[in-house]
Formats: C-alpha cells, sequence, structure tokens
C-alpha cells in the first residue's frame, strides 16, 4: 500500500534527528553531512546513489516548512546551501499531511 502524499516517514524523521542535533552543537548541515551521518549514526544501508534521495527529503522538509535552508559563503566552499530547523513555521502535524 503507497504511503499517503506529505507524510513524514522514518528516513526524514532521522534526517530532521541529525539537523536538530548539529544545530545544538553548532554544526552546520550540509545534504552530503546528512547523508554520512544517516549511515555512521543510524547504521542505515544506503550507498552513494541514495544522495539524491537525501536532497529530495530534505527539499519535502523544506516545502512542509520543518527545515529551512540558507547559504553560507566560505573560504573552503565558495557558496554551501545549510539546513536549519525552522523555528519559526511551527506547523502542525495535520498542515503537513
Amino acid at each position: 500500500m503507497p504511503k499517503p502524499c506529505r507524510t513524514v516517514g522514518e528516513t526524514k524523521l532521522k534526517i530532521l534527528a541529525i539537523i536538530c542535533h548539529d544545530e545544538l552543537h553548532g554544526i552546520d548541515s550540509y545534504g552530503y553531512n546528512v547523508w554520512r551521518n544517516l549511515k555512521k549514526r543510524f547504521h542505515s544501508y544506503i550507498d552513494e546513489r541514495d544522495l539524491r534521495n537525501v536532497y529530495r527529503y530534505l527539499r519535502d522538509l523544506d516545502n512542509a516548512g520543518l527545515v529551512k535552508k540558507g547559504t553560507k559563503i566560505c573560504q573552503e566552499r565558495p557558496k554551501t546551501s545549510t539546513i536549519h530547523p525552522d523555528r519559526q513555521g511551527k506547523r502542525t502535524e495535520a498542515e503537513v499531511q
């Protein structure tokens, strides 16, 4: 049975946990960093081909108002997108569904 559209599944919840953990510890979250931590912290069986799915999940979470995308300019990476929990959105679970 297919999952309903615009729901937050297990992998998206793990991604949210990684982003919140990084935010609490002052670490910037990037798509690759989230993918790497899914493998390291949650022992998810994902490979390099699944990296695109992490970016799709991040976009879905951004569209749902659960995270927000930002841009950080640093010397190592000229322009990099960062992800942060969206503290202003505060959407309810009913609004996400």
